[in-house]
């Protein structure tokens, strides 16, 4: 038995022994040397080894990695030494040098400043091998976004003064090459031209030194090729593929040819349409505004519209953070898709309090009466939509950004306003000059947002040779806190006709009320004292008949609707309006007569390269009464830049036996316009018209017998300084002693 036990005793310890030398050494202290110019904790950072753990050969030689991945170093090394209380481990680094100054050369075609944004290098940072490699590419791409392919690009080490270095990059510049040809591959639906639409890259046009087509973009290129991929998809072809792009550049390096293949599929249609989850409406309500039809074809565009409009829906009835989940199943064999929209209604939600942020100079309540949703109103979509609608129609703001916030209450959100004011007073001094009135001598000063309370205040003088005009206008838009508008001004207006000079002194002040959001009444008073004065000997006698002073005092009752999206920038909405105006009889003065104008003007949106249609179509009649002549200067004078354009003002209506314009008693005329951007991101537009109509004395003419037509091109711009229009007009049918076309301009006016 003792000596079981000796020999037990004697295995134990033996055991013991074994694996007590297994047990694996630990870490006493971690050494860093060789740096310089980088910190040691930079480096420390890095590790994943610390000290009083154990030593494991894997675990350092990953740190080793790391250190080299920071880019600071050019090799990195690792001493291990034994102690009698553990290993020491000692990482061993030799520093890049660090670069001192960075030189270009070889660039002619494109400015040395823009080179240096592209590269990923700086001065007075450590090299790094990789950094310049990705500076490189970066300048070939600069070069291949500016058309010049095949750039190549050099570097080269340059010894500094001490241990610094510099960087040279040497370019090799290329000829400008230019996309000649874009043609595609098994395209059966759609002809090229159709999918060339959809592309931002393009060949190389007459107007190219303009438009910058031409150029070829590789990042626009992969853009372009989704576009057509969403098109495809937009018209059925669920399933098209649009390929790598075959680029082809040609020997001389001038030329580019692209091939894109396609793989277009089968066209689907939209199976059945069902609902799911939280279903609140009748199928027929759910269905009602939605744009997907059994068995129309499926186009992705609407589908995804329908779920913006089921979610409005929702919205509408206080469930603000709705789900609308849209599920598709494709059947390959019918070729239809089964559409599904899964609906999580969430809480009914109330708004709890709307904060206004960033307004410096606006009133908070001038913002507040905008808005179409009010504290303690269940949420609505639609009225959070016109909220900012409205706002961005005021022209006060920059940029309106409107977010819902989460409150501890569940059922209730923060609204949150966030504006950024623009600047809405101008004060404007110049000399101009335009084909109608040669020298012009102007000033104007306006302020939309008069001390921040939303009153406008215009004040306008003008000196030409053959028109002077002086103007203030006042308009408060909330008169006594009241949904209601009032407007004051006074003006002067003096113009020379060819035969004649009339003046016009005098005022006006109008009331409008809002009937909804988009229906405004108004009602005007006009008081002014006309005179007609220096007629030339060899004028007409209907024109000597008008010497002399009148009085004119005025009601003018009105009704218009507008639902233009941007006033600034419209795109689509209408603007129409009804008025008639009585002078004379209960309202006194020397004048008799009536006048019933109509128009309607719309925005449509072309649905292609952010382009607009603009349609308008005017009428009016002013008629006399109780014996009284209409004054001649009361009537309609059509031609000119706001009636019909390649016309000088009042020559597509009557003339009189010397060709001078008399006015006329009735008008019609048709305005079609497509808008089209030039220079996005100047807000630059250009236009081409169409314009139909005259002046005319006879009703028979309001059946267009005898109209003149005149189209032509323009330029807009909603400069710093105000709109700014300029536009060519080409008469199209140019009678004896006409000109045949009559350019003309504005400043200051709306589009």
């Amino acid at each position: 038995m003792k000596v079981f036990v000796v020999a037990l005793f004697i295995s134990l310890m033996m055991v013991s022994a074994v694996v007590w030398a297994q047990e694996p050494e630990k870490i006493v202290r971690i050494e860093i040397t060789g740096n310089e110019s980088i910190d040691r904790g930079v480096i420390a950072n890095t590790l994943k080894t610390k000290e009083n753990q154990p030593y494991n050969p894997e675990k350092l030689r990953e740190d080793m990695k790391s250190i080299y991945k920071t880019g600071f170093f050019s090799d990195v090394q690792i001493d291990v030494q034994d102690t009698d209380q553990g290993k020491v481990v000692t990482f061993v680094v030799i520093e890049r040098p660090p670069i001192k100054t960075i030189y270009i050369s070889g660039n002619k075609k494109i400015k040395t400043e823009d080179i240096r944004e592209k590269l990923k290098v700086r001065p007075n940072t450590v090299m790094n091998i990789e950094k310049i490699k990705e500076s490189m590419d970066e300048v070939r791409k600069l070069y291949a976004s500016k058309g010049f392919y095949n750039a190549r690009v050099a570097y080269e080490i340059v010894p500094e003064e001490g241990y610094d270095i510099g960087v040279r990059f040497t370019i090799d510049e290329p000829q400008k090459a230019f996309v000649r040809k874009i043609s595609f591959t098994g395209n059966r639906a759609f002809k090229a031209g159709k999918l060339m639409d959809r592309m931002s890259v393009r060949e190389k046009g007459w107007f190219s030194w303009f438009t910058g087509s031409g150029i070829l973009d590789e990042e626009a290129l992969e853009e372009d090729r989704k576009r057509i991929e969403a098109f495809y998809a937009d018209n059925g072809y669920v399933k098209a593929k649009v390929g790598v792009p075959d680029i082809t550049v040609s020997k001389d390096a001038k030329t580019i040819a692209i091939t894109l293949p396609i793989e277009e599929g089968s066209i689907y249609k939209v199976g059945t349409i069902d609902f799911a989850g939280d279903i609140i409406f009748s199928r027929e309500e759910l269905l009602k505004d939605m744009k997907s039809k059994p068995g129309a074809v499926f186009r992705s565009s609407v589908y995804q519209a329908d779920v913006i409009t089921l979610t409005d829906l929702y919205q509408d009835k206080g469930y603000a953070f709705c789900d609308i989940a849209p599920l598709s199943v494709t059947d390959d064999n019918t070729r239809t898709i089964d559409l599904t929209f899964n609906v999580i209604k969430g809480q009914e939600i109330y708004v709890n309090r709307i904060n206004i942020l960033g307004n410096t100079r606006t009133r908070d309540k001038v913002i507040r009466r905008e808005l179409r949703i009010a504290e303690g109103d269940r949420y609505s979509a639609t009225n959070l939509k016109r909220s900012k609608e409205r706002l961005t129609n005021t022209t006060y703001f920059k940029e309106i950004d409107m977010k819902l916030i989460k409150t501890d209450e569940p059922d209730k959100i923060n609204l949150d306003v966030a504006v950024e004011e623009r600047p809405t007073g101008s004060l404007n001094l110049g000399v101009g000059y335009s084909t109608s009135e040669k020298a012009v001598l102007s000033g104007s000063v306006s302020q939309q947002n008069f001390l921040g309370t939303g009153r406008k205040v215009y004040l306008n003088a003008s000196l030409g040779s053959v028109t002077n005009q002086f103007s203030f206008t006042f308009v408060e838009p909330y008169i006594f806190d009241l949904n209601l508008s009032a407007g004051l001004s006074a003006f002067h207006y003096k113009r020379e006709m060819d035969s004649y000079d009339y003046k016009l002194s005098g005022g006006s002040f109008s009331l409008t009320r809002p009937l909804t959001d988009y229906v405004k009444s108004s009602i005007r008073y006009r008081y002014e004292t006309a005179t007609v004065e220096n007629i030339s000997e060899d004028a007409s006698n209907y024109i000597k008949e008008q010497e002399g002073t009148s009085t004119t005092s005025s009601v003018t009752l009105s009704l218009s609707k507008n639902t233009i999206d941007n006033v600034m920038n419209p795109s689509k909405g209408i603007n129409t309006e009804v008025s008639f105006e009585l002078a004379g009889g209960p309202f006194g003065a020397d004048n008799d007569f009536y006048r019933t104008i109509g128009s309607y003007g719309r925005y449509i949106p072309a649905g292609f390269w952010d382009t607009t249609f603009f349609i308008r179509g005017t009428a009016g009649t002013i008629q006399g009464y109780s014996g009284k002549k209409v004054p001649i200067y009361e009537k309609f004078y059509v031609g000119g830049l706001s009636t019909v354009r390649g016309f000088k003002y009042g020559e597509a209506g009557p003339l009189d036996e010397n060709g001078d314009p008399i006015g006329s008693k009735n008008q019609l005329f048709f305005n079609l316009e497509w808008i089209f951007p030039v220079f996005k991101p100047a807000g630059i537009k250009g236009v081409l018209f169409f314009d139909a109509g005259h002046g005319f004395d006879e009703s028979k003419g309001f059946l267009m017998n005898g109209a003149r037509t005149a189209a032509g091109a323009g330029i807009r711009w909603f400069s710093p300084f105000g709109p700014i229009r300029l536009e060519l007009g080409f008469n199209l049918s140019p009678k004896k002693d006409e000109k045949s076309n009559y350019f003309d301009f504005a400043i200051g006016s709306q589009f």
